[in-house]
């Protein structure tokens, strides 16, 4: 993984408490200094709260000494860690200058310019890496978010993963007691075989088990061609290669067709509405101020001008 751009949900994820927040072990050995140059960048300026704010965070002083092994095999070594988190800033910066948020930008700027400082990697060097890595990390998480639906039990609201490497099924959901729980399982059947008589059978009820089989079947990647996702990969790639209107339409055309295709009367709308939420969680987690352009723009969409034809067959091409 060390040529790899780091997949910041991923890597942040690593770093919260239960609740979804930066762990206290982290924070307290955070210095002053590092926390007042790391919080402003984004979200709420007084605390390290996205996911690139805890990833920055991660790899200052005193915080490299209490992370974790597998936090220190992301990220790598000193010359590693600088080039992938120079260049996550680097796709910060690329997307509020094309929204025009100058006064982000010169934040994130500060930003890239005390990583380079550090003598480890060049701007340059940075800038490579992040055009060499940018499409395969796209790849790594559309495959990952349209591989996730939510799932709505009797009593929980839960979430359905799909493995797309091995194919494993994951539930997770918070019980009665507010307690967060995971069932996992190498096949459907056997996720499905557990729910009904494994330990935690009494978290659900008979019906609970059909509706996790009805809806796995309509996991995006389950149900949309490969030529569909690999469609949505060249789309988002191109944008974050090349940020500009053009690159900028092609995914609001794409979000503006999901919506479209999960009103029109069938068995595949719900298939386009996972679809969307799939796509828009993706856009949340890049940049929400992106996202919300996106879905404001989108749902204003009247014709298609950029996606072509063809582009959009694939687009809602099914299996």
């Amino acid at each position: 993984m060390a040529d790899t751009m780091l997949n910041l949900r991923n890597y942040s994820s690593l770093f919260l408490n239960d609740r979804g927040r930066l762990d206290t072990r982290y924070s307290r050995v955070t210095s002053d200094a590092d926390f007042l140059r790391i919080a402003p960048l984004g979200g709420n300026p007084e605390s390290i709260d996205t996911s690139l704010e805890i990833a920055l965070l991660s790899n200052a002083v005193g915080v490299i000494d209490v992370r974790s092994v597998e936090a220190n095999n992301l990220i790598g070594n000193a010359r590693q860690a600088d080039l992938k988190l120079g260049a996550a800033v680097f796709q910060e910066i690329q997307i509020l200058r094309f929204i025009g948020n100058t006064a982000a930008v010169g934040r994130y700027e500060g930003e890239l310019r005390f990583i380079t400082d550090r003598g480890n990697v060049t701007r340059a060097e940075v800038e490579t890496f992040y055009r060499n890595g940018i499409r395969g990390l796209i790849a790594e998480i559309v495959d990952e978010e349209f591989n996730r639906i939510n799932v709505a039990l009797y009593a929980h609201n839960a979430v359905l993963t799909r493995n797309p490497q091995n194919g494993h099924y994951i539930l997770r959901y918070t019980d009665a007691r507010d307690n967060t729980k995971e069932l996992s399982a190498q096949t459907l059947d056997a996720l499905l075989y557990e729910m009904r008589n494994g330990d935690n059978k009494n978290d659900f009820t008979p019906a609970d088990s059909n509706t996790v089989q009805a809806q796995a079947r309509l996991i995006p990647a389950m149900a949309l061609s490969d030529a569909a996702l690999n469609e949505v990969k060249t789309i988002l790639t191109n944008f974050y290669i090349n940020p500009n209107t053009n690159t900028y339409n092609a995914i609001k055309e794409m979000y503006a067709l999901f919506i479209r295709k999960s009103f029109e009367i069938g068995q595949n709308m719900q298939v386009f509405e996972n679809a969307r939420n799939s796509l828009g969680l993706i856009l949340e987690h890049s940049n929400i101020e992106l996202a919300r352009r996106i879905f404001a723009d989108a749902r204003a969409q009247q014709n298609f001008t950029v996606l072509t034809t063809t582009q959009q067959q694939r687009l809602v091409g099914v299996r």
